[in-house]
């Protein structure tokens, strides 16, 4: 059974076909429109080029869902509702929704770490920050839309407004849209530098947190508060959840650079566990297709 899978950003929205036994068929992407007759059109159109190629439709949504309806409630990143009983020859036994980090935890765990732990965290780094949480080898939902990881309240930087309209989320500082911003300004700021030179070549923040770069003081004082952060965020949850594993995925796992090292060397110079060992910290092996494959995986079991 083919799905036909979206994972929806705030930026972009990622679309492909995915085989039963979770390879991608082929893939594409487009701008993330602003309104939902935009949004349910870009739908219509990829479904009705592919009809033939697959058997369920899976949507992967940045935000709240309410998987019962088929509807996208909010989101920080796309604040429209979304009723995707809208779009042609809708069939409820044909169609699955749910949150992006969920769906990419999903596909991480199941496919990836199933016989080796229970309990894992993932992140996804990207225009916000996405979150999906496994515990005792299940999503854990809550309510119905538990994960919202990006928005726990970890930074002392209030003067800057989330999108979500709060201020101090872990995604309002350290999300992978920041670290581009923070290296833009850097990179005018100081435009001989070693970063700026890179960062011209590859348009990606994670550029900050490659060590073979010399970096500037004020250039290794941004890197340093953005790792601070993602290690407080990390601390936070481990000692809520007691994950085995955090996975971080996203825009920026294809080129991280040292981003995991930083991290680790971070945690481990400012936290002491005593009788415990912080979880390890990997790259999502899926990269930035876990969303795409989790999705389709999601459609697979129901």
């Amino acid at each position: 059974m083919n799905i036909l899978s979206f994972d929806v950003g705030g930026t972009t929205i990622k679309y492909g076909i995915v085989s039963e036994h979770s390879k991608i068929i082929f893939k594409g992407n487009v701008k993330t429109p602003e309104n939902e007759d935009s949004f349910l059109e870009i739908i219509n159109s990829i479904a009705s080029q592919n009809k033939a190629k697959f058997n369920k439709i899976s949507v992967a949504m940045p935000g709240f869902v309410n998987k019962k309806n088929a509807i996208y409630l909010y989101g920080t990143n796309i604040k429209y509702e979304i009723d995707f009983k809208k779009i042609n020859n809708f069939d409820h036994s044909k169609f699955v929704i749910d949150n992006d980090g969920n769906v990419a935890a999903y596909a991480e765990y199941h496919l990836n770490y199933k016989d080796k732990l229970k309990n894992l965290i993932m992140l996804t780094f990207g225009t916000g920050i996405g979150g999906g949480i496994v515990n005792d080898g299940k999503l854990l939902t809550g309510a119905s839309n538990a994960g919202e990881l990006g928005h726990i309240l970890i930074s002392d930087e209030t003067e800057i407004e989330c999108n979500c309209g709060k201020r101090g989320c872990l995604e309002s500082i350290v999300s992978a849209r920041s670290w581009t911003e923070e290296c833009k300004t850097l990179s005018l700021s100081e435009p001989d530098s070693d970063l700026a030179s890179l960062f011209k070549q590859k348009k990606i923040g994670s550029v900050l947190f490659n060590e073979q770069l010399e970096l500037t003081a004020k250039q290794i004082a941004v890197r340093n508060k953005i790792i601070n952060y993602i290690s407080r965020g990390l601390v936070s949850m481990f000692e809520i959840f007691n994950n085995e594993l955090f996975i971080l995925g996203g825009t920026m796992s294809a080129e991280p650079y040292d981003l995991v090292k930083l991290i680790k060397e971070n945690v481990d110079s400012s936290f002491k566990f005593t009788a415990r060992v912080f979880p390890d910290i990997k790259i999502s092996k899926f990269q930035s297709d876990s969303g795409l494959i989790g999705a389709a995986l999601l459609a697979q079991h129901e």
